[in-house]
């Protein structure tokens, strides 16, 4: 059903406490989730949009309007966002963008 771009990435190597710690310093709320800022750093902008595509579930579809509206009650910029998304593959989108998905984890 869907072009498979590969399994979902993961955030770096780093140590719970590190994500925490990174987390924190780019969120003004976990639960809800409620970003202040996305990193420009590599390493840090992953720990983010891993905890972000946990917005969504592995199997289910979404539209583009779907994906759109988790991501404005989050983030003021749901554009970039999404598209950080896709490029980092923790989502991935048919070819006309009109459909969007979590892949699986990768299995280790």
């Amino acid at each position: 059903m869907h072009q498979d771009r590969g399994r979902g990435v993961t955030a770096p190597e780093l140590s719970t406490q590190e994500k925490e710690r990174i987390l924190r310093g780019a969120v003004s709320s976990l639960s809800p989730l409620r970003l202040k800022v996305l990193p420009s750093k590599t390493a840090k902008k992953l720990v983010v949009l891993e905890a972000v595509a946990e917005l969504f579930y592995p199997g289910e579809t979404y539209t583009q309007a779907e994906v759109n509206a988790r991501l404005e009650e989050i983030y003021p910029d749901p554009v970039t966002l999404r598209r950080d998304l896709v490029d980092f593959h923790f989502l991935c989108r048919t070819s006309d963008g009109a459909r969007y998905w979590r892949p699986e984890p990768m299995r280790k």
